[in-house]
């Protein structure tokens, strides 16, 4: 289950209609970013397992596939799940800048895919303040100038507060809700939380779709 929930399909099957739908999705991004630019991109969700992980990594290699320059950050601090959608060690990474000065730079991890990753390293206490951080809004700030693409994997709306402090420094955000598994009521209700703070909603995936008959296939569709 876990395999299946972090398929980088984009990767793995390129010329799949799965991958395709990834595609898509950065078109439609593209196309809303014509009068706003649209660089730091958050993937959230109502709730968790809603299949904002596998958005993330999908949409990551679809810029990399176009060979822009693009990173994940993992800020997810409270469930972090990148590590285990690219079989890394989760030993290093945003805890180290934020408790030990230690450079992004030197905390960056240049998968073979071409996508740079920032994992969020040992567990940190209280992620809605060190989010609200100037040394945050500095590695913002910072990424900017070095990516073309950032790539933003949340935590859950409903679940703490932390997806919201995201959407206020994120240009955009894509909402992920799962077909026969997130709730109605959970996804207007985050739909809602976001609206309140004036997160720049961009969309929504509908993901965990078969699209095919007999066959089990992960597909996202960008709405």
């Amino acid at each position: 289950m876990e395999f299946f929930e972090y398929r980088n399909v984009v990767i793995e099957t390129p010329n799949s209609a799965e991958a395709e739908a990834y595609r898509k999705l950065e078109l439609n991004i593209k196309m809303m970013s014509i009068d706003k630019e649209t660089q730091i991109i958050q993937c959230t969700s109502p709730t968790s397992e809603d299949g904002k992980t596998t958005t993330s990594i999908n949409l990551a290699a679809v810029y990399a596939e176009k060979k822009k320059k693009v990173i994940i950050l993992d800020f997810d601090m409270r469930r972090p799940k990148i590590h285990r959608a690219f079989h890394k060690p989760n030993d290093k990474g945003f805890y180290d800048y934020i408790n030990e000065d230690v450079s992004w730079r030197e905390l960056v991890i240049h998968d073979e895919s071409n996508i740079d990753l920032l994992l969020t390293g040992r567990h940190i206490s209280f992620p809605h303040i060190v989010l609200e951080s100037h040394k945050t809004k500095d590695l913002i700030n910072e990424l900017r100038t070095e990516y073309d693409y950032i790539i933003i994997d949340s935590p859950p709306v409903l679940s703490v507060t932390d997806a919201i402090i995201i959407s206020s420094f994120s240009d955009g955000v894509v909402y992920v809700v799962a077909y026969k598994k997130t709730k109605k009521e959970d996804a207007k209700q985050g739909l809602i939380q976001l609206q309140k703070n004036n997160a720049r909603v961009l969309g929504s995936v509908f993901a965990n779709v078969d699209v095919r008959k007999n066959r089990s296939g992960y597909y996202g569709y960008y709405y």
